[in-house]
């Protein structure tokens, strides 16, 4: 089983139906389209969750729950090549072409893990789940661990 990184409001740890991402939307994904974020490093999740707070609840953060989970290594996987995410970053509307990507790949069912490089470290991957998949029972919550953001980190914001 391969091992994959979320980091989200400690609240939230057990759950994973994507829902926080329907909420919103994403990247790869449109409001009301249920995605599961996760990154192959834990210090990825940290950045990306980071660059993504609100500048008030940097100065206030609370504790997130580090939840590590194991995929499947036979599940099925789309991947997007790191060139591929240059010309989605590179058109008109970047947000929107990565999105229809993901909301493409969602709506084909096809496959339980939707792989693609981090904007922020291209060398690392960020891979979304389909809550939905059939193989997504097979996802399994191996630990959770209370994270907290070291205060360093937005020192320069005081």
């Amino acid at each position: 089983m391969a091992a994959v990184w979320r980091l989200t409001p400690s609240a939230f740890a057990r759950i994973l139906d994507g829902e926080g991402a329907s909420l919103t939307g994403g990247r790869w994904n449109s409001r009301g389209v249920p995605m599961l974020y996760t990154s192959s490093h834990l210090s990825l999740c940290v950045l990306e969750v980071f660059v993504h707070l609100p500048l008030v609840l940097r100065l206030n953060i609370p504790d997130f729950a580090a939840v590590r989970l194991a995929i499947p290594d036979d599940a099925g996987t789309t991947r997007i090549s790191a060139g591929k995410l240059e010309t989605m970053l590179a058109a008109s509307d970047p947000s929107a072409a990565c999105r229809a990507a993901g909301d493409s790949w969602i709506a084909s069912g096809r496959d339980l893990v939707f792989t693609a490089p981090s904007v922020l470290v291209p060398e690392e991957l960020d891979l979304m789940l389909n809550p939905a998949h059939p193989r997504m029972r097979d996802v399994t919550i191996v630990s959770t661990r209370v994270f907290r953001f070291d205060t360093r980190m937005w020192a320069a914001l005081h």
